[in-house]
């Protein structure tokens, strides 16, 4: 530990910071007690930006592992539920406290075991959290900067886990890895630095029937096969479901393209319940609603589709992300502070 400050805090917010934040009247609405105005509640030490003229802080200023863990389960158990303000208030509060832990896990030069059981939940949070969030407005909510330290967290979880022999983790520990290292793969879907790595990963880890599903949906997109890996993403679980439907405009999208191609011709028509089934769609309006979009024709009886190749307008941008109806049934039936957690595979 030499060089570094190592934190003695038992509290989620440092006593200094308190009294300052409370003096000038600085408090979250989720810091204040049953939500009244001026009337401290609990407090968590808020994320504040190093500088070069700052004073290294004392180890009183600074919360200990074990408080570190305890406050972000309190903001994953509690602050998540809370119904009060809309989902992106509670993210703001919870995305800033989570990056004072971040912050502190670096300053306390934590070994790699410490700092993957304190990641991983903030993979969790975050991702859930752009999928949660996928159609709110820029002013609400940026997806770029949740893109941003999402692949931070998951790139410094994954340094950590080579750290950590398999032989040297329990059960628990290798379901929870396993579960990261898919959600990497999907996140990073079509990437051949990500595909890599699968490579280099324990037999574990790569015999999991969860792994071994994911591997085989990035090798099918590296392939082209976009149907196998729509057929995939259906059948994976909550949070992994939720950041994969973030790819799928980018997958329909070359779905269309390619059958614009193979289907092209003045008389050949498709069936659209044949396109709405292979698609992923919820309903017919969704798969108009694209098709309109890209320039696909849709027949007067609107039963099905017409593609030509000289009509499809791929230079447009990929639609934006929305709520996916077999995602959201799979969300809504897990109890969410145990599955960001790790608690509930």
């Amino acid at each position: 530990m030499s060089g570094f400050v190592k934190g003695v805090c038992e509290d989620l917010c440092p006593a200094n910071e308190a009294k300052l934040r409370i003096r000038e009247k600085l408090l979250h609405f989720f810091e204040l007690k049953n939500g009244q105005k001026n009337v401290p509640g609990k407090l968590v030490k808020c994320f504040s930006r190093s500088a070069a003229d700052k004073k290294i802080p004392s180890p009183r200023d600074m919360r200990t592992e074990g408080c570190l863990q305890r406050c972000t389960e309190y903001l994953l158990r509690e602050i998540i539920l809370d119904r009060r303000k809309p989902f992106n208030i509670v993210y703001d509060f919870i995305f800033d406290r989570l990056r004072s832990v971040r912050q502190e896990i670096i300053m306390q030069d934590y070994s790699a075991k410490q700092t993957i059981k304190l990641l991983e939940p903030m993979i969790m949070f975050l991702s859930y959290s752009r999928y949660k969030l996928c159609e709110e407005a820029i002013d609400n909510f940026d997806p770029k900067i949740c893109d941003q330290h999402l692949q931070e967290c998951l790139k410094r979880t994954l340094v950590c886990y080579d750290e950590v022999p398999v032989t040297d983790m329990n059960l628990l520990e290798i379901r929870r890895r396993t579960f990261v290292e898919a959600l990497y793969q999907i996140f990073n879907l079509g990437s051949i630095e990500a595909m890599k790595r699968c490579l280099t990963l324990d037999k574990d880890i790569k015999s999991d029937p969860l792994y071994a599903l994911v591997f085989k949906m990035c090798l099918s997109y590296l392939q082209g096969n976009y149907y196998r890996v729509l057929n995939g993403l259906q059948s994976l679980p909550h949070i992994l479901c939720a950041i994969g439907s973030l790819k799928l405009p980018d997958l329909r999208r070359n779905l269309y393209h390619l059958f614009s191609h193979a289907y092209s011709s003045k008389q050949l028509m498709v069936p659209i319940d044949f396109v709405l089934r292979i698609s992923a769609h919820a309903s017919k309006y969704e798969l108009f609603e694209d098709c309109k979009y890209y320039n696909i024709q849709i027949s007067n009886d609107k039963q099905y589709l017409h593609f030509q190749k000289t009509d499809f307008k791929q230079d447009l941008a990929v639609l934006k992300s929305r709520h996916e109806q077999f995602v959201d049934v799979k969300i809504k039936n897990v109890y969410l502070p145990e599955v960001l957690l790790l608690k509930k595979f």
